[in-house]
């Protein structure tokens, strides 16, 4: 069953995804030139994985917490033996699901029919800065 959102939360989603999308709309209106600055600058965004992320994700959690360096999401971090520390507010990103649930790049593992289409939906993620090691019992 799904769980009812309170008109409280309602609102404070509706001015998260407000905010989320003035900030995609200011990494849009960058140039390539400001764009590439700014990567040199602070250079590549890593996963806790190990994988980078794309240049509008880098662009959407530089505006948000300059000094990233490492970011995963919640689980993600769990399974890297870290958890995110209480009170901490993430960075938004578009993360890309794919309709019939394979997202595989490889065409001859994933063939392309005209009804594949991949959608994005706002994902959370947090610094490595703002999680601590679990500790060991």
């Amino acid at each position: 069953m799904k769980r009812q959102l309170t008109e409280e939360q309602k609102a404070k989603s509706a001015e998260r995804k407000t905010k989320f999308r003035a900030l995609v709309k200011q990494v849009a209106g960058m140039t390539d030139q400001e764009r590439a600055h700014l990567t040199n600058k602070i250079g590549a965004i890593v996963t806790c994985e190990g994988h980078a992320l794309s240049l509008t994700n880098t662009m959407l959690v530089i505006t948000q917490n300059p000094v990233a360096s490492m970011v995963g999401g919640f689980r993600q971090w769990l399974k890297a033996g870290r958890c995110v520390r209480k009170g901490e507010h993430g960075q938004m990103i578009w993360v890309p699901c794919g309709s019939n649930g394979t997202n595989s790049a490889d065409p001859e593992i994933s063939p392309v029919n005209e009804h594949d289409e991949v959608h994005f939906i706002i994902g959370t993620v947090f610094d490595v800065s703002q999680t601590e090691s679990i500790p060991t019992l």
